[in-house]
């Protein structure tokens, strides 16, 4: 690691930011295996445990990796999973049989990445897709656990297999976030036939003689996600009535014998679970809200015909996993959550705030405060990356050590761009609207100079990669109400990163054709590179990992040394072992320190 900028780190200082990670019990869903009524699930290592009955010890299964995506066989206790160990993003497909790791995929080119699978119903292969991102090309493999068979393979752009049952493959094909396509693929015809092309269509499965997908912007759904149908020997399509007060659908999964359909929705952030069942194309309650409180939920998988099992959590508790019994109505609790005494009960819950943009379009966030109130708080505004994905109030070490130690309120923001808001909300910020994100943060800043207990003297701006692009640009715009700067990977400017080899459709749609020199330039004056004449020496703390492939080094560094120049404060860190992401225990200590120093001096 090579640091600019930073003085020495007292640990005497620091060290109480620290805990042992054992102070901590994380537990997330990798899968459930039906046929042991057991559970794979990650800790904050991101490792494979299994546990075997609820609240058993869990029994380590792989360490030292951290896949991707990790699928129990239905049949037995093997299971398969992707990671990208020997190649930093480019994932490969390996089995567990209970005693050794066996590698499946085969990779031939220099950018290939397995990008999904599923296991076939009966447990004996798996289905999965392999991008070659140098040739922006899918193919689609069967892998029969002794060898590989491909029958698609040359897919245009990236496509993902999302069910199989007998001779039929449900294939996604990723144009966008916010335009997805679903098709069928025969392997006895070899026709793929489509399903849904319009809109957008992201998850979707077999049950039933039909095809169920979640859909968006069709002609069936409209602006809103809808549950349709089709029979797949008929033809005959249909949208599958939903059980009353049902809003912002999130996800449907069924049940093993196909009869009985888990419904997640989500509103401002938190999450509920409903189960029901098919009658003339309506689902019927069987059990309703049955998770009580208010939570984010992850992982839902079913764990029988009968049971569900699932991750709860929130700001202020890490994740915990439990299951409900729908025929018994019965709560069982699988792991029980930890969290050091040291920052425990540090904030208040988060609080969802809401305000208006420049185009009078609601923008939405939630909102972390310290339990303690030492006059009024300063304020970090934070910018998640993607951008077509979304911020929600999960269990965040980072926010409560901001709170505890240094008085911090953190402003969590999803702008426009971000998902989980409908398709017109995800793509306002598209090419040439991409300035219009940076206007939600600056009326956000005027909301907060609003707020009687926000010290809007003391407002500091973060994020980490795409949103770094907009805590840059939104500082080169508000040079005297933002305080400090804290971009961690960012993505400094447009026209470099669509200049990368591997740039695909979705990139295009997203950020703009970098053949159309008019929005180029348009997006130049909003990039922060070259045009740090406008920088008003506001102190900047940025990061780089050395194997990042995403964003142009040269860029980065070019961003940091003109920043220098101005005679602007810069700390700067540059992670020779991390690729697009850096974090680390000296990260956090120079991050606070950071903080700390500006906090100190009002500019």
């Amino acid at each position: 690691m090579k640091v600019e900028g930073i003085p020495p780190i007292k640990k005497d200082e620091v060290e109480k930011l620290f805990f042992d990670p054992s102070q901590i019990r994380n537990n997330l869903i990798w899968d459930a295996e039906r046929n042991s009524r057991s559970i794979l699930l990650s800790d904050e290592k991101s490792f494979v445990y299994r546990v075997a009955s609820p609240m058993a010890k869990p029994e380590v299964i792989i360490d030292n990796r951290v896949p991707s995506t990790v699928r129990g066989n239905p049949t037995n206790d093997t299971f398969a999973f992707t990671d990208d160990k020997a190649d930093e993003d480019n994932y490969e497909l390996y089995l567990w049989t209970g005693k050794e790791i066996k590698k499946l995929s085969s990779f031939s080119g220099k950018d290939e990445s397995v990008e999904s699978f599923i296991w076939s119903r009966d447990g004996k292969s798996i289905y999965y897709t392999q991008v070659d991102f140098d040739a922006k090309t899918t193919k689609l493999c069967r892998h029969d656990l002794v060898s590989i068979s491909c029958f698609l393979t040359d897919l245009k752009g990236i496509w993902n297999v999302l069910d199989a049952d007998q001779d039929k493959v449900l294939l996604k094909y990723w144009k966008a976030s916010s335009n997805q396509s679903l098709y069928l693929y025969d392997r006895t015809t070899k026709e793929t036939i489509p399903i849904e092309e319009k809109g957008n269509s992201n998850k979707g499965f077999f049950a039933q003689g039909r095809v169920f997908w979640l859909s968006e912007g069709s002609d069936e759904c409209g602006r809103v996600r809808c549950l349709l149908s089709l029979d797949i020997k008929t033809d005959r399509k249909k949208r599958i009535s939903l059980p009353e007060r049902t809003a912002n659908l999130q996800d449907v999964k069924v049940s093993p014998d196909g009869k009985s359909f888990l419904i997640q929705e989500a509103k401002d952030g938190i999450d509920t679970l409903k189960i029901a069942k098919l009658k003339h194309d309506r689902l019927v309650d069987l059990a309703s809200s049955f998770v009580h409180g208010s939570f984010v939920i992850w992982g839902t998988r079913w764990l029988s015909n009968q049971e569900v099992v699932y991750t709860i959590e929130n700001v202020g508790k890490p994740a915990s996993v439990e299951s409900f019994d729908f025929s018994k109505k019965k709560h069982t609790s699988w792991t029980k959550e930890r969290v050091p005494p040291q920052i425990e009960n540090a904030v208040h819950p988060p609080e969802v705030i809401k305000w208006k943009s420049f185009d009078s379009k609601t923008i939405s966030g939630y909102v972390i405060k310290p339990k303690t109130e030492q006059g009024k708080s300063p304020v970090v505004i934070y910018i998640h990356g993607g951008p077509q994905i979304i911020d929600r109030p999960t269990f965040n070490t980072s926010d409560i050590r901001l709170a505890a130690y240094l008085g911090i309120t953190t402003i969590h923001t999803n702008i426009r761009g971000s998902s989980g808001f409908g398709i017109e909300y995800m793509d306002a910020d598209n090419g040439a609207k991409r300035g219009d994100a940076v206007k939600d943060i600056r009326t956000l800043i005027d909301w907060i100079e609003k707020q009687p207990e926000l010290d809007a003297s003391r407002i500091y701006i973060r994020g980490e990669s795409y949103g770094g692009l907009i805590a840059l640009a939104t500082t080169l715009q508000e040079p005297h109400r933002i305080k400090a700067v804290i971009a961690e990977y960012p993505l400094v400017s447009v026209r470099g990163y669509l200049s990368q080899s591997f740039i695909d459709e979705f990139s295009i749609t997203e950020y703009g054709d970098p053949k159309n020199e008019e929005l180029m330039k348009k997006l130049d004056e909003l990039s922060p590179l070259n045009n740090t004449e406008h920088w008003n020496k506001t102190p900047l703390f940025l990061t780089r990992g050395k194997l990042d492939q995403r964003v142009p080094e040269r860029d980065v560094l070019g961003l940091k040394d003109q920043i220098k120049n101005t005679g602007a404060e810069v700390w700067f860190i540059y992670a020779n072992e991390a690729g697009h992401g850096v974090g680390g225990r000296y990260v956090t200590a120079a991050m606070y320190e950071f903080l700390k120093k500006q906090i100190g001096s009002k500019k």
